[in-house]
């Protein structure tokens, strides 16, 4: 960890390791130092995360608030184009669909792309070719 510049000294890098890791949502991370020469840490996904991965078949088959007849992806593409701005979690839960699944989805679909960076950026709808 002092290596990839999270430490600059143990004592003083474990509580920022660990407000980091609360502040993404993370549980703490568990610290082995039984060895005399190393020492170890155990990073914990988030298990929304996991879970989202799990149930994602099952869930994306149950009702959503698409409009029968209209494909998925034809639905994401008319939501970005009404609101560019539009996260995948606001589609997820509009749609019901996992934010795994409006990812994949997107990726799929050449002429969506992202501009720009987290908060501030936006979608962007080309013409197909």
């Amino acid at each position: 960890m002092k290596e990839m510049k999270y430490v600059n000294m143990f004592n003083q890098g474990v509580k920022r390791v660990q407000d980091m890791l609360r502040d993404n949502g993370n549980k703490e991370a568990q610290f082995d130092v039984s060895k005399l020469t190393v020492f170890c840490v155990n990073v914990f996904s988030n298990e929304e995360d996991i879970n989202d991965t799990q149930g994602d078949t099952q869930d994306d088959t149950q009702i959503s608030n698409i409009p029968q007849g209209t494909t998925l992806d034809a639905w994401i593409e008319n939501q970005i184009k009404l609101n560019p701005k539009i996260t995948t979690e606001e589609m997820a839960k509009m749609s019901k669909k996992s934010i795994i699944t409006i990812k994949r989805h997107i990726l799929k679909l050449d002429h969506i792309q992202y501009i720009g960076s987290g908060y501030s950026g936006h979608w962007k709808v080309k013409k197909k070719e």
